[in-house]
């Protein structure tokens, strides 16, 4: 899949170039083998074809194509006026088996996503951390030393706020008094 990335344009092109072709030879096909014959079902391979757009609709699209043809399909297929109980279920499987294709090729797009996205999560805090044991900055790749909270905030989508927890607040507030005092104490002196 990555492969297809590198040039979007041009692999897209050839895509709806293949996926195109694909239709109207299955098209052609159909409307020239008997009527009983299911001529609908190879439309189920520009559909998986249609899975690779970059649109996320584009299989339902291309879906819809295949069944209007497939049901127009009956109509131009020689001996058109035998139309009995087979031919409704032979297209009735065609369409069924387009469809099915189309939403499990939906879902499966939406999946991947789903991971690709969860895998970047991942890969932005992962591994070993080289971490000061005193200040607990965090050394980069390339050597540079960053605040925990500014290297975590760069390498992914967490945000701090600022506070104390008890114990620290306690320990916070005693140095503030104690500093308090001392400059009390040097005033007096003054």
């Amino acid at each position: 899949m990555k492969l297809l990335h590198k040039n979007i344009p041009q692999w897209l092109c050839w895509l709806l170039l293949i996926c195109l072709v694909l239709i109207i030879g299955i098209f052609l096909i159909d409307i020239f083998v008997p009527l009983g014959v299911a001529g609908g079902v190879p439309y189920v391979a520009p559909v998986l074809l249609a899975a690779f757009f970059p649109i996320k609709f584009g299989v339902f699209a291309v879906s819809m194509v295949c069944s209007l043809l497939t049901v127009g399909g009956m109509f131009y297929s020689p001996e058109i006026d035998v139309i009995d109980w087979k031919v409704f279920a032979n297209r009735g499987l065609a369409l069924f088996a387009i469809w099915v294709t189309a939403i499990l090729s939906y879902y499966q797009n939406q999946f991947r996503d789903q991971r690709e996205e969860a895998f970047k999560r991942i890969r932005t805090l992962e591994g070993i951390l080289p971490i000061c044991m005193d200040c607990k900055k965090i050394r980069d790749i390339g050597g540079m030393w960053h605040r925990l909270e500014a290297y975590i905030t760069r390498h992914s989508e967490v945000n701090f706020s600022h506070g104390y927890c008890p114990e620290c607040e306690k320990v916070a507030l005693s140095n503030i008094q104690r500093i308090h005092l001392n400059l009390q104490e040097r005033q007096k002196l003054e």
